[in-house]
């Protein structure tokens, strides 16, 4: 049965690295395309800019952080530890790019429009909170799996 778990934590961990590889291949094409149809206005050309490209560096930010988080996966399977410690860094850490990130991505689609508004959705709250409660119980996970191995 365990073995079985992780087989497909690793089957499952690298469909998620390719999909993470062509999702952030296809944001930099299509930047890089929306980049030259931007509707530029000279009053607000600095926050537009700003906003796309705090755009895309967030979301290679959050591409970055989830990356780490299967490289943890894969380093602690190779110990044979399923929880590791230092992803529930890089769990807290995600959420907190998340929330920048969902900023960025509302508020770049305005900024690509010449619409001086920042955008907010409640995505921007509920997302990153189910994180750190992931986080949470990540961190739970890792002291259970600590005891655990102590009493063997």
């Amino acid at each position: 049965m365990k073995e079985k778990t992780i087989k497909a934590i690793k089957g499952i961990s690298i469909a998620v690295l390719v999909m993470i590889a062509l999702e952030t291949g296809l944001d930099t094409y299509f930047w890089s395309e929306r980049w030259r149809n931007v509707e530029w206005n000279a009053e607000i050309i600095g926050w537009q800019r700003r906003i796309i490209i705090s755009n895309i560096v967030t979301t290679y930010l959050l591409a970055a952080i989830m990356v780490t988080f299967i490289i943890n996966i894969f380093r602690g399977l190779k110990k044979g530890v399923i929880f590791s410690r230092c992803n529930t860094i890089v769990i807290f850490a995600g959420a907190a790019i998340y929330t920048l990130y969902s900023f960025y991505a509302y508020t770049a689609m305005n900024a690509a429009t010449a619409k001086h508004v920042n955008s907010i959705d409640t995505d921007i709250f509920i997302y990153p909170l189910l994180i750190i409660i992931l986080g949470l119980l990540h961190k739970l996970a890792v002291k259970a799996s600590e005891e655990n191995n102590l009493t063997i």
